[in-house]
């Protein structure tokens, strides 16, 4: 193993560019596979229900909220990239499968559904042992500006290629297309397995001096850090359902084309990356107080536009994908401001736990957004349609609302963040 205080720079760029590439091949086969209109509509074709449909956007987030805490305690026992290499592989088998689905007749919607939860679950030891990964190897120099390069190139490989399907499909594309699509990116994800097993492990790394209870009750003590995974895990429950939500209600109720369905679930990637490059700028210049006062009003005041949408036409296609693009450009700001807030609460020798708690708050709140979501809509709980004055409003419309009503709930959670209202002393790692 190489010693990491005496890692030359050509084996660092090396382990640099090959995290980099790994990011690009995994990101590709996870956001198609679980945050795409392409499984989406994928499922539609199986015969699945707008609950059901939504319920898949909702597993991968939402087993990371159950699982990241005990799969960091394994990442610490196994090794991080040995773990990768080993879940993603088997995350590699269950994208083959879900391709196959179809083939399984009246069976293929079942097995899509328990391919894509493994593939959920075996996410969570990639996301826990992601981070420490490249820990490892990047040095407190070259950090900030590696990981927002990584994060613009996996973004816009990302986008080329959701761009490229969308035009390539046509209108009303048969399965086999979507089938043909999904295997390019099952193929592509194997690459996230070869690049991190190119990354060296490297030994004489600083070891976190807690153990997992210790460190875990550390964690929970950390009463600022505390706080702010509660305001994540109710901002995210009230906003992460929207863009799935949308795609669904374009196919169902607006009866947009599948192939515009797919360029405007590429247009919120464009806003992402947009989101990435600028939210260091926005955050330096407004700080994160402002900032995440701003992002509550976008992201009431998008899903308040959506709510008045009410039918289909080249125009309100259009007004959708502007609409979805700030959306996701907020999300991102959201996300580093997120990330930025997290690093700084942690508690020094326990950095991995304490991420780890507030992941779990985070990736909680985003997965259970879905299914609630989706479980409002199969259980036929909302009305049908209703009539503000002379406009009807169908139940896609109605949770729009309730997104919004609870977007401006979530705000009054920011009285527990520290970056926003300081109470006490605590420990705030700016750095």
């Amino acid at each position: 193993m190489e010693n990491p205080a005496i890692l030359s720079p050509e084996k660092c760029r090396s382990a640099e560019n090959n995290a980099t590439m790994s990011a690009c091949c995994g990101a590709l086969g996870d956001l198609t596979l679980s945050n795409s209109a392409i499984i989406i509509l994928f499922a539609s074709m199986l015969g699945a229900s707008d609950m059901f449909s939504m319920i898949t956007t909702s597993l991968v987030p939402l087993l990371c909220g159950i699982c990241i805490i005990p799969m960091a305690w394994l990442a610490t026992k196994v090794g991080n990239k040995k773990l990768i290499v080993r879940v993603c592989s088997l995350a590699a088998i269950a994208y083959f499968v879900v391709v196959a689905s179809p083939f399984f007749g009246s069976y293929a919607s079942i097995i899509l559904m328990t391919m894509l939860v493994f593939f959920a679950f075996c996410s969570t030891g990639y996301v826990a042992g992601w981070f420490p990964l490249l820990d490892s190897f990047l040095s407190s120099e070259r950090r900030s500006d590696y990981l927002g390069r990584m994060r613009f190139t996996w973004q816009l490989v990302t986008v080329v290629f959701l761009l490229t399907v969308g035009l390539a499909i046509g209108k009303e594309p048969p399965i086999w297309k979507l089938q043909v699509v999904l295997l390019i990116c099952a193929v592509i994800y194997t690459g996230r397995i070869f690049f991190i097993s190119r990354i060296p492990s490297f030994a004489g790394q600083k070891k976190e001096v807690l153990g997992f209870k210790d460190g875990l009750i550390t964690a929970i003590e950390n009463k600022p850090l505390v706080g702010y995974s509660v305001y994540l895990f109710v901002l995210n429950l009230a906003t992460y359902g929207t863009v799935p939500l949308v795609i669904i209600y374009l196919k169902k109720h607006l009866n947009a084309p599948d192939n515009i369905i797919v360029i405007i679930s590429a247009a919120t990637m464009v806003g992402m990356l947009l989101g990435s490059i600028s939210a260091g700028r926005i955050i330096r210049r407004w700080g994160i107080k402002d900032t995440l006062l701003g992002i509550h009003i976008l992201y009431a005041l998008v899903n308040l536009s959506i709510f008045f949408i009410g039918t289909g036409s080249n125009l309100t296609y259009v007004l959708i994908t502007v609409l979805l693009l700030i959306y996701s450009f907020t999300f991102a700001c959201a996300s580093v401001a997120s990330t930025s807030e997290m690093m700084a609460l942690a508690t020094s020798g326990n950095k991995t736990m304490a991420m780890a708690l507030c992941g779990a708050f985070y990736y909680g709140g985003s997965g259970l957004s879905r299914l609630i979501s989706s479980l409002v809509m199969g259980s036929g709980m909302l009305a049908g349609e209703w009539y503000v004055g002379s406009m009807k409003i169908c139940h896609y419309q109605t949770l729009f609302l309730i997104y919004t009503i609870a977007i401006i709930f979530a705000a009054m959670f920011l009285v527990v963040v520290p970056a926003v209202f300081p109470k006490g002393e605590y420990v705030y790692d700016v750095h």
